[in-house]
């Protein structure tokens, strides 16, 4: 039996907070970027086979990862009124030097507004920033919030360089000035040898990126010393959020772990904001109870590859929520965190 897609009111926007973009012009200055050598982050970051699978389905969905138009009518089919869009960067785009890296960065956001201008009332766009060069980044970030873009997205670390270190303190001060949301996706896993079979790199080495990514954040003190940072985690936050319980445990236990902070990791789980690209509706009020029903937002990874195809229903049909919460996940949350 298939179950019927969940259909939108018009009380308020349905925002899927989680959708991807490929733009051609984008890739082609990337690929010039020649990388070599086995350090971690610089090897191919999927198997042969999945590169050929992950191909395929970007032949076919060729149009929606690259044109405005030939969205609407998914988003229409399941009731999504907005779209926030962005592009991960190929990997190369980080080993460049700071001038390419920021000519990279700059060809997608001016594509990413060209994309959002075509149908400003349905997408949300997030730029990019060439986060190995600080001085450039910083130039970015306010470029990117000149033309319009209501964010950034970033990888989970930078040449295996987690994202809580000191080099990136002026990424984090100056999105914090600029009050623009960071959206944190990975690109595979780092250390992926291990992973490289039955597609781990991605359904177990992606959340454990994330979750790398949120403890590196927690433990560094960056929350802590830039306490208006809106930070958004995909994949509904990785594995912290629902074994948290072992992070605090060591906490109370381990000197090294309270260097840089003063509360247990859990009591920051409700700093970040999180989607809800999970797959499964028991997860969703653990997330709910864990970070609170005002961090949570509808994604649905589209337009390829592992897609929430029913994401309004995914929120509806999942229990223990309340009719408010709901409608927080499935838009409110958004609206507040984009202004729309």
């Amino acid at each position: 039996m298939v179950r019927k897609i969940a259909r939108r009111s018009r009380s308020y926007p349905k925002i899927d907070v989680h959708t991807h973009v490929a733009l051609p012009e984008v890739l082609a200055l990337a690929s010039k970027v020649k990388i070599r050598g086995k350090e971690p982050g610089k090897q191919h970051w999927v198997p042969s086979a999945s590169r050929q699978e992950h191909g395929r389905q970007s032949s076919s969905a060729s149009a929606t990862l690259s044109k405005p138009k030939p969205r609407l009518k998914d988003m229409d089919r399941m009731g999504v009124d907005m779209q926030v869009i962005s592009m991960n960067l190929p990997t190369p785009s980080y080993w460049a030097d700071g001038a390419t890296g920021q000519q990279i960065a700059r060809q997608c956001n001016d594509s990413i507004a060209e994309f959002v201008a075509a149908y400003p009332e349905r997408y949300i766009g997030l730029g990019a920033v060439p986060l190995q060069d600080q001085s450039r980044t910083v130039k970015e970030l306010e470029y990117l919030a000149k033309i319009g873009l209501k964010g950034v997205a970033i990888p989970s670390h930078v040449r295996a360089k987690d994202l809580g270190i000191p080099k990136f303190r002026n990424f984090w001060a100056k999105a914090e000035e600029l009050n623009l949301p960071i959206y944190i996706h990975p690109r595979g896993f780092t250390h992926d040898q291990r992973l490289h079979e039955f597609f781990l790199w991605n359904s177990v080495g992606q959340p454990l990126e994330e979750t790398l990514a949120m403890t590196s954040i927690i433990y560094e003190g960056i929350l802590d010393d830039f306490p208006k940072l809106k930070i958004i985690i995909a994949h509904g936050g990785g594995y912290l959020p629902y074994y948290a319980g072992r992070t605090d445990k060591a906490y109370e236990s381990r000197p090294e772990t309270r260097k840089n902070i003063a509360s247990r990791p859990s009591d920051y789980l409700s700093r970040f904001f999180y989607d809800t690209v999970i797959f499964d509706r028991d997860m969703l009020p653990l997330l709910v109870k864990k970070a609170g029903d005002r961090q949570i937002m509808m994604g649905t990874d589209y337009p390829r590859g592992e897609i929430e195809e029913d994401p309004i229903g995914f929120v509806r049909r999942s229990k223990d929520l309340s009719p408010l919460s709901k409608d927080r996940i499935i838009g409110l949350n958004a609206a507040k965190l984009f202004n729309i």
